[in-house]
């Protein structure tokens, strides 16, 4: 969802130079655009939702950079970065269900990745289901 202004130009003409930055950056595993974008529905109020896996520490010095250099690609501010390595569970998955690649520096850790946070989420919503059962229905 849009803070400042609505995005008026095409940001899909603009995803190309996002794939090479992301390629070109040696700390991002992978990078995935998801929400309205992704899904070939973006809104008036819709902003430009990027995920990444990053390598090594200083994660949030690096959050601060992509999200200073995605800003020039895109020629907005409307952007929502989020760092897959410290995302919660239920966003995680909320990303997969609906994202495109834009970059998969290291395959087999994206899917192992993609493999484990799946699994990991199947295993939490059963038990968040029982959880929740057990305190609605006893009352």
């Amino acid at each position: 969802m849009i803070r400042n202004k609505p995005i008026k130009h095409n940001i899909y003409e603009l995803i190309p130079k996002a794939e090479t930055y992301f390629k070109n950056r040696k700390d991002v595993i992978f990078a995935y655009l998801f929400g309205s974008f992704a899904t070939g529905k973006p809104s008036p109020l819709s902003d430009v939702d990027i995920a990444v896996y990053l390598t090594g520490d200083k994660i949030s010095n690096k959050r601060l950079q992509i999200l200073g250099d995605l800003t020039n690609i895109f020629k907005t501010d409307e952007i929502d970065l989020v760092i897959l390595n410290t995302a919660p569970l239920s966003l995680r998955m909320k990303i997969l269900k609906k994202r495109k690649i834009l970059a998969d520096n290291t395959p087999f850790f994206r899917h192992s990745y993609e493999s484990m946070t799946m699994r990991t989420y199947l295993d939490f919503s059963k038990l968040e289901k029982r959880i929740l059962e057990r305190r609605f229905l006893s009352g």
